[in-house]
C-alpha cells in the first residue's frame, strides 16, 4: 500500500495471491487425474475474486464455481472465458444472461429447464447444464429418489446440455457415517442412470472437507476455504499444509494513560485494574471486526499478543499495550494473521466469535481494502 493511502484508511487487508497459488498446486498435485472447479463466490471469501480468478486462470484451472448470475458476469467482463458454474438455482428472466455471458446453470427446477431450452432455441445454442442433486442437504436439488424422472425429462430438451450432475456434503466434518452414506446414494444414482441409457459425463461431489476428508473425489473438485489457505475443519490433521491468505493489518491512531480505575469504551464492561497505556485502532464492526470479540479477542503489536479492552465500537477499537515497547503513532497493528513468531488465526477469531472461519474471512476481507501481494 503507498504511504498516502494510509492516511486515507489506515486499516487494509494484504492477500497473499502466491500462498493461493500454493494451495492450489497442492490440490493439482495430490488429485492430478481431476478436474478442479475453483469455488470464487462470496467475493473469493473475501480474498478478491478478480484478482483471484485472474491468477487461477493462468494456472490453468478447469472451471470457476459462483454464487450466481451476477458473480458470473463479473467474471466475464475480467475476460475469464473458462466454464463458470453458477451454484444459486434461478428465476425467469435470467435465462437470457445465462445465454449471453455464456454461464452454466445448475438446473433442479423443470419449469426453469423449459424456460431456458426455449430462449436457448431462439438463438440456436446449446448450453451445458449441472444438475443439482439433494442427497441430504435439504437446501437446493431434486431429491435423489426423483432424480431419474428427473434427468430424463430434463434429456428431452434439446437446447439443454446434461454436462455433470453433483451432489453437496452438509456434515462430512461431523458426520462420517452421513457422508459416506450421501456418496453411496450418488453412486448408485450414476448407476441407475447408466442402466436408463442417461449416461452423465461428469459428477462431482467433494467439496473442501470432502477433498480434505475422504477418498470420493469423481470427475470434479470443489475446493473453496482451502484454496485460501483454511481448514475446513479447524484442530484437524491433513496431509495438505494449507497457506492461509489474509492478513488484517491496521496502525495506532491514538494513545492515551488511563489511570486504575477508569473505564474504556461503552458501557463501562472494562475497569483499569491498574495504570494501563490503552492504544485506539482505526477498525470496529463496520468493517466486520465483530462486536461479540470485545473484551475477548487479541491482537499483534511489535510482536506481542495484546488484548482487545472495552467493547468494540462501530469503528475503533480499544487494545492495552502497556508491555509493548516503542508503540508509537502509526505502529503495525496485526488483527489477523501472523507478526514475527506469533499468529491471529481466523479459527482463533471463530472460536471466541462462536462461528466459522469461513464467515470471518469473509467479513474482515469484503469490507477492507485490499492490498494484493505476488
Amino acid at each position: 500500500m503507498a504511504n498516502s493511502s494510509y492516511l486515507y484508511r489506515p486499516t487494509w487487508a494484504e492477500v497473499d495471491l502466491s500462498a493461493i497459488q500454493c494451495n492450489f498446486r497442492q490440490i493439482k498435485k495430490f488429485f492430478p487425474a481431476v478436474r478442479v472447479i475453483a469455488v470464487v463466490k462470496a467475493d473469493a471469501y473475501g480474498h478478491g475474486m478478480r484478482e483471484v480468478a485472474r491468477l487461477l486462470d493462468q494456472e490453468e484451472v478447469d472451471a470457476f464455481g459462483v454464487s450466481n448470475i451476477h458473480e458470473g458476469i463479473l467474471l466475464r467482463e475480467q475476460k475469464i472465458k473458462r466454464p463458470i458454474l453458477i451454484f444459486q438455482s434461478t428465476l425467469p428472466p435470467c435465462e437470457r444472461m445465462i445465454v449471453k455471458y455464456g454461464l452454466t446453470p445448475t438446473i433442479c427446477q423443470i419449469d426453469f429447464a423449459k424456460t431456458l431450452n426455449a430462449y436457448a432455441r431462439t438463438k440456436k445454442r446449446q448450453i451445458p447444464i449441472h444438475i443439482k442433486v439433494d442427497t441430504g442437504m435439504g437446501r437446493l436439488g431434486v431429491w435423489y429418489g426423483q432424480a431419474v424422472d428427473f434427468i430424463k425429462e430434463v434429456s428431452h430438451l434439446e437446447y439443454l446440455h446434461t454436462q455433470a450432475i453433483y451432489t453437496h456434503f452438509p456434515s462430512a466434518d461431523c458426520d462420517r457415517d452421513f457422508t459416506q452414506n450421501q456418496i453411496r446414494e450418488f453412486s448408485q444414482l450414476r448407476k441407475r442412470l447408466e442402466k436408463e441409457g442417461l449416461p452423465i459425463p461428469y459428477v462431482h461431489v467433494a467439496n473442501s472437507m470432502g477433498i480434505m476428508g475422504y477418498q470420493t473425489q469423481l470427475d470434479f473438485v470443489r475446493p473453496g476455504i482451502i484454496l485460501y489457505g483454511l481448514s475446513p475443519k479447524p484442530g484437524a490433521r491433513f496431509k495438505m499444509k494449507l497457506k492461509p491468505a489474509l492478513t488484517v493489518k491496521s496502525m495506532v491512531v491514538f494513545l492515551k494513560r488511563i489511570a486504575k480505575g477508569r473505564s474504556v469504551s461503552y458501557g463501562r464492561t472494562f475497569i483499569a485494574d491498574k495504570d494501563l497505556l490503552i492504544a485506539t485502532i482505526p477498525v470496529g464492526y463496520n468493517d466486520g471486526y465483530w462486536r461479540c470479540l470485545s473484551n475477548k479477542a487479541f491482537v499483534l503489536v511489535g510482536g506481542r499478543r495484546c488484548p482487545v479492552v472495552g467493547r468494540v465500537t462501530m469503528d475503533q477499537l480499544m487494545i492495552d499495550v502497556t508491555n509493548v515497547k516503542n508503540v508509537r503513532l502509526g505502529t503495525e497493528v496485526v488483527l489477523l494473521g501472523r507478526q514475527g513468531k506469533q499468529e491471529i488465526s481466523a479459527d482463533e477469531l471463530a472460536a471466541l466469535a462462536n462461528t466459522i472461519n469461513y464467515e470471518i474471512v469473509c467479513c474482515l476481507g469484503n469490507r477492507l481494502p485490499r492490498v494484493y501481494k505476488v
